[in-house]
């Protein structure tokens, strides 16, 4: 089992391009809980690419765990944090759809909406990712009426009905 990790991350580490001594020690270890830490303190240390090859090399491992939620959730920030929107959203709606009742649900349903948002493009451009961005918006909005960032997700609102007021 160790020895097939290892492989896997290898493999992950050469697709990735990542070419960084921490990140080789994780996978030379075999260990995939060294591995998952690793991938959180390279998370923590804001070192986005590095710590979602580690995450992605790890989540065949941890499928069907408890840990597979909290692998998918940081996995997709780390693409949001790199402003990957595209694929940050892609993920985030697959954590949405698979993991209902994690405690991170809201923080990701509120990124998954974030990421629309920024992907929407100015009035001038076809509005398609505008709309999709309210649908997502409002549905934060109303699934999470208490938020704290409530009020910054309703003038996110106003901007894109703005857009499409505009376009129109």
């Amino acid at each position: 089992m160790k020895r097939i990790f290892g492989y896997i991350l290898a493999s992950a580490l050469v697709i990735g391009g990542v070419a960084c001594s921490v990140v080789n020690n994780a996978i030379k270890s075999g260990d995939p809980q060294f591995a998952y830490e690793t991938a959180l303190s390279l998370y923590e240390d804001e070192k986005w690419d590095q710590a979602s090859t580690l995450f992605e090399a790890c989540r065949h491992i941890y499928m069907g765990t408890p840990r597979e939620d909290s692998l998918s959730f940081y996995n997709a920030r780390c693409k949001f944090k790199t402003h990957r929107y595209d694929d940050a959203a892609t993920l985030f709606d697959e954590f949405r759809r698979k993991f209902g009742r994690s405690p991170f649900m809201e923080d990701a349903e509120g990124m998954y909406a974030l990421c629309y948002y920024y992907m929407a493009p100015s009035p001038e451009r076809d509005q398609s990712l505008t709309s999709q961005a309210i649908i997502a918006i409002t549905e934060f909005i109303s699934r999470y009426p208490e938020s704290k960032n409530i009020d910054k997700f309703n003038d996110m609102l106003d901007d894109l009905t703005g857009r499409l007021m505009k376009k129109s």
